[in-house]
């Protein structure tokens, strides 16, 4: 170390994490925040099918199913002691089944089609073939239960149509097993033609068809209920799987879990701004060495105390007071997984919240590749770091900036080589350590992402300690383990994570402990913007379940339309 000697955290003080599996987190807690948190998927998708459902049975054309029924016999002659001839019924199921394969044959289907006129006489075998498909569409013949009797249906769209077809089956078959007698008998004497006659199958008619008055279809209520249980169970293992497939933290558990640093709070997405790392910059250098952070992301915490982002920067001060067995550290670096995780957001309102406390504190920007504290407190080509440290012999206050309410000191990374960080960690930065470790009780350096590990591994050997930001939604539990461990000197020394840019009105529905725990702990009775943001969104919420329940009744009232329906 150049600035000063202290002991590194032993790495029991965190342990490392691990690449858990994902199925160890589902449980009960598991599968009712994944509901929660995909409650308008859930919600959507069996209205989308309740809907669909509802322009089904609307739009559908009507059917009506006829039925005759035919009471089968079988006559069979046998002699008696006295060897005289008579007819006897034998029933065989055998029998029963036979019956049917030829109600079903080709050949009483044409008999009716030719009965009915449905066909020419003198048509070609593939229009016939054609016609007895569409005839058989609508056509059944089954068993009544254990009996012999037997059941001719036919559905049609025309409830007379129906009738007639049905009727029209029965005869045909009829007609079919007199001739088939006929045919039979004709080859005996004449006494035995009076007999082969009686015997043989014979059929009665024992229940004529009728135009049905109601639709056979299913009724509407039974398939639109259908159509919402079908697309609540698609939802609901939509939002499993979503959960599942997911992998970005949420929950401070989760980035404790991914990092094994303990997460020091949550800081919300500010009212009015996206918390982004950009913000809006100055074209103009800085006339003075002063500069103003009344900006609306980067000064929120100090704007708004006793805010949730307030109190984690408390938290995170606690901790730097306490690591090291209660020595504290001086110089710590704010980093993240990637880009546009807000770490330059928190840096800034780290250092600001400290200042406000009576801290005398210096605020770094080490970002080479996007240096967007400098861009926004001191505008381009402002001298600062890399001038100072090129120059040897140029004073140190000449390159610091003062803000105004807090007098907080901000150091620009200055001009110099692009992004190229071998100019910053190098041993020049001696006499910046000497000059800032009897002027500063804190030094917050806001350094580049965890993938620039070159930067990471060179401030490691300089600076205390390591705070990382980890972007709410941002980055996976994955990313941010690989990012957390990339370094093991990092790692050994990494303070905690700060989950920032969470959306307030979504925590709710995570069932997160923490989260419940530290939104019940911070008072927001001196937020009046705040108070006034959550009106707001209230209010839009209000109305949005007005709406909602509005359509849920549209809906309602349309099933049960169909459900009157016949």
């Amino acid at each position: 170390m150049l600035h000063k000697s202290v002991e590194p955290r032993s790495p029991d003080s965190y342990p490392s994490p691990a690449a858990a599996s994902p199925f160890d987190q589902i449980d009960l807690r598991w599968m009712v925040s994944a509901v929660l948190q995909h409650r308008w998927m859930i919600i959507a998708v069996p209205a989308i099918f309740t809907v669909l459902a509802i322009f089904f049975v609307i739009g559908r054309s009507p059917n009506f199913t006829a039925s005759t029924q035919l009471e089968l016999t079988n006559l069979r002659l046998a002699f008696s002691r006295e060897d005289a001839l008579f007819a006897e019924t034998h029933p065989d199921p055998t029998f029963l089944e036979t019956q049917l394969q030829i109600i079903r044959s080709d050949r009483v289907a044409l008999n009716v089609l030719t009965h009915l006129q449905m066909i020419a006489a003198d048509a070609s075998a593939q229009s016939k073939a054609e016609a007895l498909k569409k005839l058989r569409q609508g056509f059944s013949a089954e068993r009544v239960g254990l009996s012999n009797v037997v059941a001719l249906s036919y559905s049609s769209s025309s409830p007379e149509m129906a009738a007639q077809l049905a009727n029209e089956f029965a005869r045909a078959y009829v007609a079919e097993q007199n001739a088939a007698r006929w045919d039979a008998a004709q080859a005996g004497s004449g006494w035995l033609r009076d007999r082969l006659r009686e015997i043989g199958p014979k059929a009665r008619v024992i229940a004529e068809a009728l135009p049905p008055p109601h639709k056979s279809n299913m009724r509407g209520l039974l398939i639109i209920v259908a159509a919402g249980m079908v697309g609540g169970v698609l939802a609901v293992a939509g939002a499993f799987l979503w959960k599942f497939l997911d992998r970005r933290i949420l929950t401070p558990e989760e980035a404790a879990a991914a990092t094994g640093a303990e997460c020091l709070g949550i800081i919300p997405r500010f009212a009015g701004s996206a918390n982004a790392s950009r913000t809006d910059v100055s074209t103009e250098p800085q006339a003075t060495n002063s500069f103003s952070a009344d900006m609306s992301s980067l000064s929120y915490a100090l704007d708004h105390p006793n805010s949730e982002a307030w109190s984690t920067l408390r938290n995170v001060k606690a901790a730097c007071e306490d690591c090291f067995g209660g020595k504290g550290l001086r110089y710590l670096g704010i980093t993240s997984t990637f880009a546009g995780e807000g770490r330059s957001t928190v840096a800034a309102n780290l250092a600001l919240s400290l200042a406000a406390s009576g801290k005398s504190v210096l605020l770094v920007d080490c970002d080479i590749y996007d240096p967007v504290l400098s861009r926004t407190f001191a505008g381009p080509e402002s001298i600062g770091l890399r001038d100072y440290l090129r120059d040897g012999q140029a004073s140190f206050g000449s390159h610091v900036l003062v803000e105004q309410r807090t007098g907080l000191n901000f150091l620009p990374l200055g001009t110099g080589s692009g992004a190229n960080g071998d100019d910053i960690w190098t041993i020049n930065l001696r006499r910046f350590f000497e000059e800032t470790l009897t002027s500063y009780e804190y030094v917050i350096f806001d350094i580049p992402t965890l993938g620039n590990l070159a930067d990471i591994r060179a401030a490691a050997r300089y600076l205390d300690g390591f705070l990382l930001v980890v972007g709410w939604r941002k980055v996976t539990a994955e990313a941010a383990r690989l990012g957390a461990t990339s370094s093991s000197v990092m790692h050994e020394r990494l303070l905690g994570t700060v989950l920032n840019n969470v959306d307030s009105r979504e925590t709710r529905w995570l069932l997160s402990s923490q989260v419940n725990f530290l939104n019940k702990s911070v008072q927001t009775d001196e937020l009046p913007g705040v108070v006034e943001t959550v009106r707001r969104v209230t209010n839009k919420t209000s109305r949005s379940k007005k709406v909602l329940v509005k359509v849920a009744l549209a809906f309602i009232l349309a099933a049960a339309t169909m459900a009157l329906l016949p």
